[in-house]
């Protein structure tokens, strides 16, 4: 994973430090909370920035906020997947058919997640 550097912003309210991705990924949706119709789908996206506790993306798929996801997260150059849970904070529209999303990470009860590896991942990026 490449990243460029820490981002700093007084207004946050992040509780870990996030840093710049240009890395591209795939992500694979196991389970949705507001979308059963979304199960299985497989899409690419590029990270904008990532921390221990959450990624903002770049995707051409909208995703419903407040909504409970189970991920596959590959990414490129990488033959590790992340199989993590997150709650979708917000989606954005930007520019052409893209959506600006933010997703905090969290473990769920009951389900196996790559959390704690996801975090060794981004410690090590210091």
């Amino acid at each position: 994973m490449t990243t460029a550097a820490a981002v700093s912003d007084n207004h946050e309210r992040r509780q870990d430090p996030r840093y710049l991705s240009e890395d591209n990924f795939q992500i694979k949706i196991l389970f949705s909370s507001d979308d059963p119709r979304s199960l299985g789908k497989t899409f690419n996206c590029s990270m904008i920035d990532v921390s221990k506790g959450g990624v903002k993306i770049l995707s051409t798929l909208a995703l419903s906020e407040k909504s409970v996801l189970d991920l596959s997260i590959s990414i490129k150059d990488s033959s590790k997947e992340f199989l993590v849970t997150g709650d979708v904070k917000w989606c954005k529209p930007t520019l052409g058919s893209a959506y600006s999303v933010g997703i905090q990470l969290k473990n769920r009860v009951g389900t196996p997640t790559d959390l704690d590896d996801w975090k060794t991942l981004i410690k090590n990026l210091k």
